[in-house]
């Protein structure tokens, strides 16, 4: 019962990042037809929004920070900072990989550097089926010692914060890459940092409610875990084919 209402809420998460990458697509097109200061600081809000919807999805460190809080005595406080740490590394890591792409589609489509945003948006979806197929391969792998592996992460908050964040943000990749792509770095950079705030909200809700909880939400995430986390992998591969389609279209 509990883990069909988690999957139906899941689809309603992707359906909404779906909708919410569509609707950033789309502002910072309107953007670079009108020039407009409002529709740069709608820009920034949706990117909030996006933020804290987003990490209510598949991965982001949710159930590591859950289990590690329920596992360990902590205040609310740790719960914010790690938290916010795993959103700044999950941020950083995607701003490094975008960057990175960045530069290299700039070399190869100097020429025409001003007409590939379709070829971004494509490469962002492709990123996004990546990362679906890494969360699959992690899921499994960690599936036999995955209490031995948490209790060996989680001896520092900054150890929990790395392993949890190093997978880069597939929803930051395509706000960055789009932007820059039309022209619109500080725009770009200015969003993916509102978008981690929302992130962080998020993931540090995931800790203070296990905190609230009980040991045997532990449990839970003990039990439970894998087949969440694949499942979550599949909608994660779904929503990248999905924005590939619309793009291609």
């Amino acid at each position: 019962m509990l883990i069909e209402i988690y999957n139906n809420f899941l689809n309603l998460i992707v359906e909404y990042q779906y909708i919410f990458n569509k609707l950033i697509s789309s502002t910072i097109k309107d953007i670079n037809n009108e020039n407009s200061i409002i529709l740069s600081f709608s820009l920034i809000g949706i990117s909030f929004i996006y933020g804290l919807v987003h990490a209510t999805g598949p991965g982001h460190g949710k159930a590591l920070v859950a289990f590690y809080f329920t596992s360990n005595k902590n205040d609310y406080k740790k719960a914010f900072q790690v938290g916010f740490l795993i959103a700044v590394v999950h941020t950083i890591s995607a701003l490094l990989l975008t960057f990175g792409i960045y530069f290299l589609l700039k070399t190869m489509f100097r020429k025409h550097f001003n007409e590939i945003s379709e070829i971004s948006m494509i490469l962002s979806s492709i990123l996004i089926i990546m990362v679906g197929f890494y969360l699959i391969w992690h899921a499994y792998k960690h599936k036999k010692d995955k209490e031995k592996s948490i209790q060996q992460k989680n001896k520092n908050i900054y150890i929990l914060s790395l392993s949890a964040g190093i997978v880069p943000c597939p929803g930051v990749m395509t706000i960055v890459l789009f932007s820059i792509m039309l022209g619109y770095f500080t725009l770009g950079i200015l969003s993916a940092i509102v978008m981690s705030i929302g992130m962080g909200l998020t993931i540090s809700i995931a800790g203070i409610l296990a905190i609230a909880l009980n040991k045997k939400t532990a449990v839970f995430f003990e039990t439970k875990t894998y087949i969440l986390e694949i499942f979550g992998a599949i909608l994660v591969l779904l929503l990248g084919f999905f924005l590939l389609l619309a793009t291609v279209k």
